[in-house]
């Protein structure tokens, strides 16, 4: 079997975009779970907005590959949203 690190080409590339793709969007969910269990131990919406923001300035400053940095964002951008809508139906409010 050949060594991993020897494989170049569509395969390999694909292999390495898939599995950076199931690292952000587990990444992204984890955060997710974290956000919700902060706002409902009381935690401002504001310091969760703001700490979303500082991620998307490390992950633009620090993610190379352009197509994982937009799915970095667009995960980013849903927690932003779910955080933004979920006032109106806060039962912690």
């Amino acid at each position: 079997m050949p060594d991993r690190g020897v494989l170049v080409g569509e395969a390999g590339e694909d292999d390495a975009a898939a599995f950076g793709e199931g690292a952000i969007t587990l990444w992204a969910n984890l955060l997710t779970l974290m956000a919700t269990h902060l706002r409902e131990q009381g935690m401002p919406r504001a310091e969760l907005l703001d700490m979303l923001k500082m991620l998307h300035d490390t992950n633009e400053a620090t993610i190379r590959s352009p197509r994982a940095r937009a799915s970095a964002a667009s995960h980013l951008m849903a927690v932003y949203t779910a955080l933004e809508t979920s006032q109106a139906t806060e039962p912690w409010r």
